[in-house]
């Protein structure tokens, strides 16, 4: 490992500029709410965040209702933001490590956001296969990763020097396949608020979206409106429940 790769994964909220104020971190955790509302599972009991940075997904999930949210990050550096935020629940570790700690079926849900465009294909494997493990049927994995579609994904995926790949529906839907988890959709993420402000961004996206679309209809041959086109894409799959 070169010193900078090891630097940034010490010192990653700092050298990607990721401190947050407490109203910045606040707002975080509001749009989290608003994003994840649609998609999580009936059962809200334990749930686990890999990758969970500065912890605005842990309280986003505590607020929802789930009894024990927990989450584990790798760098120091995040863990003592989330500390001094006052969020316990981060704790410094690795994820592929963390879920082989636990025990199968013992969660209900496993969120996983920013972090898979990070790792090699084979060690997204292997997380993937980790997470059917330890979810209950029924239980989900929500992710939210770069997204190589958009024209607009060079700013996220070429700004932080981590970043390995830039993962589509599709590439995702690999991983489900060969997990044995059950592929339930990709959605755009635009992050715009309830305000008019977000409206009027929400109503804009929808036009520009129907030209990005077309285009790409155009091109490939066939039809590309179901796609996510925005630069993150969140992406929600599920463990059978008879399985």
């Amino acid at each position: 490992m070169s010193d900078l790769q090891s630097r940034l994964q010490s010192d990653y909220a700092e050298l990607q500029a990721k401190q947050k104020s407490s109203a910045t971190r606040q707002a975080s955790i509001a749009r989290l709410q608003r994003l994840l509302a649609p998609h999580l599972p009936a059962m809200r009991h334990a749930a686990l965040d890999l990758g969970a940075g500065q912890g605005e997904l842990v309280e986003a999930l505590l607020r929802y209702g789930f009894t024990q949210a927990s989450g584990v990050e790798l760098s120091p550096s995040q863990v003592q933001l989330a500390q001094a935020h006052g969020c316990p629940f981060v704790r410094q570790g690795e994820g592929g490590q963390a879920l082989a700690e636990m025990c199968a079926a013992s969660l209900d849900l496993v969120v996983c956001f920013d972090v898979f465009e990070h790792l090699p294909h084979d060690t997204c494997a292997q997380w993937f296969d980790q997470i059917y493990r330890v979810l209950r049927p029924g239980g989900r994995l929500i992710g939210h990763v770069p997204n190589g579609l958009s024209p607009f994904s060079g700013s996220v995926y070429w700004g932080d020097l981590t970043h390995l790949w830039c993962p589509v529906p599709e590439s995702i839907q690999v991983f489900c396949r060969s997990s044995g988890l059950r592929w339930l959709g990709a959605y755009e993420n635009i992050g715009a608020s309830p305000g008019l402000k977000g409206r009027l961004r929400a109503l804009a996206w929808r036009g520009l979206r129907l030209v990005l679309a077309g285009a790409s209809t155009v091109e490939a041959g066939r039809s590309a409106f179901g796609l996510p086109w925005s630069r993150t894409f969140l992406f929600v799959t599920e463990k059978p429940k008879h399985g």
